[in-house]
């Protein structure tokens, strides 16, 4: 009897010592370092230079408001979930946010004229489009017949010729073909991204009253900025992409970027802009190493491709080296798992990365494991990133995409910039 007592023990022993050897997924918390908050986001007040990252579960758009109150729109994408699925199963796509009796514009609409300024009329100075693919601009022509538009800039306007006759390509694509409609039909300015330009999206109230305050456009197409003056060159030509593709092209590597500044202060984002190298690619498609070389160091970056595993290649991140990371996300494969662990990576004495994504699918969490869970502060809503006036100090603040009340859920700061 005692030695059957004994072996009891033992095993309950070995049991407890086996148990904590590995987390209990369950247990994890990853906004540990953070209280909840249970508010309403503050107005933008004139100073505040504030970056919206909206989660609709259908695609990228983000909405910034620039310290004077001039407002841009960088994408308003859209798709169908039930159309992309069985297209692409077995992945899986974000549900509807807020829910499924929202559209996309729809939701876009209502939450950036309750972030807009007050003394402004709902008008969006400038919208952007990165590149032709729907989950960055399907929305557009919806949003803008219901919200002003006094600007439209895109990558290849007018000729939409790059690096092929995209009206002929693309004549049965309804996205395109409404898109190019609507620049007939309405009275909105269209312009081509002009690359190495700090001037063509500048502020229209206060210029000079923030002269601090710039964004300057780093990529079109094949052409990039050499990162001095306005110089540009070209990394690629029409015929290296369609030559490669057999007649054919991807739109990915042709997306806009831009870097925003704000004093001390620099922001990133570039569409779904390629970085992978080797494994039979072109060395063109390495979009991400020139960029970066001409953008150097940031506070805050957005993900290209979504966090896919064709994007954010060591040196961007390296290079970059952004403290806040925003993944803009709605599909089960988003981010790539080396992505993800290039972005955790850190030196010995380098402080951590603070990501934030606006939809991590429970597919992933489920195939990813705990290690994945631990490292981001925040895997659903809105991400906001308040920049405070001179760019010195900024705040992350996620709010709650089940509604449309802009309640915060969590936030995390303050920031220095560096």
């Amino acid at each position: 009897m005692k030695k059957r007592n004994n072996l009891y023990w033992l095993w309950l022993l070995l049991g407890l010592v086996l148990s904590g050897c590995h987390e209990d997924p369950k247990k994890i918390d990853i906004n540990d370092s953070e209280e909840s908050v249970e508010n309403t986001l503050e107005p933008w007040q004139e100073g505040y230079f504030d970056l919206h990252h909206i989660s609709t579960g259908r695609g990228d758009a983000s909405f910034f408001v620039f310290p004077d109150g001039t407002t841009m729109l960088f994408d308003a994408g859209d798709l169908d979930k039930q159309a992309f699925e069985a297209q692409v199963a077995p992945l899986k796509a974000s549900n509807p946010k807020p829910d499924t009796t929202f559209t996309a514009a729809q939701c876009i609409s209502r939450y950036v004229k309750k972030v807009m300024p007050k003394s402004k009329q709902p008008v969006i100075d400038y919208a952007v489009v990165s590149h032709f693919h729907g989950d960055h601009y399907k929305s557009l022509v919806s949003l803008g017949k219901g919200i002003k538009i006094n600007k439209l800039i895109d990558r290849n306007f007018p000729g939409y010729d790059f690096p092929l006759d995209l009206k002929k390509y693309l004549s049965e694509d309804e996205t395109f073909q409404n898109y190019l409609a609507f620049i007939d039909s309405s009275k909105v300015q269209v312009e081509a991204l002009i690359v190495g330009s700090n001037s063509q999206i500048n502020l229209n109230h206060a210029p000079n009253k923030y002269q601090d305050f710039s964004i300057r456009n780093i990529k079109s197409n094949g052409t990039i900025w050499t990162g001095e003056e306005e110089k540009t060159f070209e990394y690629f030509k029409a015929e290296e992409m369609t030559n490669f593709y057999k007649g054919k092209y991807n739109e990915n590597p042709l997306s806009l970027a831009l870097k925003v500044s704000y004093g001390s202060f620099d922001y990133f984002t570039g569409g779904d802009n390629t970085g992978l190298q080797g494994y039979g690619l072109p060395g063109w498609f390495d979009v991400e190493t020139p960029i970066a070389k001409a953008v150097g160091k940031v506070e805050v970056t957005t993900l290209n491709h979504h966090g896919n595993r064709d994007a954010t290649n060591e040196f961007f991140i390296q290079t970059l080296d952004p403290k806040v990371v925003i993944q803009q996300s709605w599909c089960s494969d988003h981010p790539g798992q080396e992505v993800y662990q290039r972005l955790i990576y850190r030196h010995k004495d380098a402080p951590k990365r603070d990501i934030f994504a606006t939809d991590i699918l429970e597919e992933t969490k489920v195939t990813y494991g705990p290690w994945f869970l631990k490292n981001y502060k925040s895997m659903h809503g809105h991400v906001v990133v308040r920049v405070y006036p001179g760019g010195n100090e900024f705040e992350v603040m996620v709010l709650n995409d089940g509604d449309m009340n802009l309640t915060i859920k969590q936030k995390f700061g303050t920031y220095r910039s560096k």
